[in-house]
């Protein structure tokens, strides 16, 4: 009976020491006043962060916006139509064509290759993240349809440029972002 009246005092003991040590290390936080106010964001200052300008800005008004030019979506497709090639009927050449989603508004992207090339018929053809270059596969009317380089031009088919000459492989385009 000794013995458990001893553990019962020194369990009681060791509990009142916990509670007190955890009395002792109590802390109360005390959050920002409720009536306080967010500085107004200038174009300096966002409320007391310094905007770089190079992703956020702030206009005259306070409005917070980001910087830089995202492309918009425009819902349109791009796509290659097929038609065989006059001066070789086994071959075929493409023509690069945007429509909106439902199909209306369908449009020729006219691009003027050097003489003897033509847009390949293969569905080569991808559109940059910023919507304003398309890459395509570009064939020579003397070669097969694997096509003999890769272009680049405008999206509205100025300037094309030849990116990738084709070593006679069988290649794919993607475009990273």
């Amino acid at each position: 009976m000794k013995k458990l009246v001893l553990s019962t005092i020194v369990l009681l003991a060791f509990s009142a020491s916990i509670i007190l040590f955890e009395v002792s290390c109590h802390k109360t936080v005390k959050a920002q006043s409720p009536n306080y106010i967010l500085p107004v964001a200038t174009t300096t200052k966002l409320g007391g962060v310094i905007p770089d300008g190079a992703t956020i800005s702030v206009d005259a008004t306070g409005k917070i916006s980001t910087v830089g030019t995202a492309p918009k979506q425009q819902n349109k497709i791009i796509y290659v139509k097929n038609l065989p090639l006059a001066s070789n009927p086994g071959l075929y050449y493409g023509q690069i064509w945007t429509a909106n989603y439902d199909g209306t508004g369908q449009q020729q992207i006219n691009i003027t290759l050097p003489a003897g090339l033509f847009i390949s018929y293969t569905p080569f053809v991808k559109l940059s993240p910023d919507q304003k270059t398309i890459f395509f596969s570009v064939s020579d009317a003397k070669a097969d349809n694997n096509g003999t380089g890769f272009y680049s031009a405008n999206i509205d088919g100025t300037d094309p440029k030849l990116i990738m000459q084709n070593d006679g492989s069988i290649y794919t385009i993607q475009v990273a972002y």
